[in-house]
């Protein structure tokens, strides 16, 4: 099963267990239900932002759906940067692109001079 296809499946797998309807997730992005359920088969890509907001409505961060099979998905505790280290490095240059882009996407707001460093030098790096 490709990548993409895990990652649909966990979506629908977590659609199912929250006991949410194709038509409230469609609802949660803002499109109608033909053009979610095309999105969920992997006819239309999910962008970025839209997994952010399926993510937040589902109550699980974003990395959940893209974890390895039968890997740890549960938040990361502090101190677990090498966890984090080994997943972005298990995954392909689009995801990691993707990862990346989710990342500079949630601290976007954040002002604290590190974070704002941070978030530079990874764009500057892309």
């Amino acid at each position: 099963m490709s990548g993409l296809s895990n990652v649909l499946r966990r979506l629908k797998a977590l659609r199912n267990q929250r006991a949410l309807s194709q038509y409230d997730l469609a609802a949660a992005l803002g499109v109608n239900r033909s053009t979610y359920v095309r999105k969920e088969q992997g006819h239309i890509p999910i962008t970025t932002e839209e997994w952010i907001k399926l993510a937040a409505f589902m109550g699980v961060e974003a990395s959940y759906f893209f974890a390895d099979e039968g890997a740890d998905t549960q938040v990361l505790e502090d101190g677990k940067a090498e966890t984090l280290a080994s997943f972005y490095s298990s995954l392909d240059v689009m995801e990691q692109e993707d990862l990346l882009t989710l990342i500079i996407i949630a601290f976007k707001g954040i002002k604290r001079k590190k974070v704002r460093e941070t978030l530079a030098r990874l764009k500057k790096g892309r």
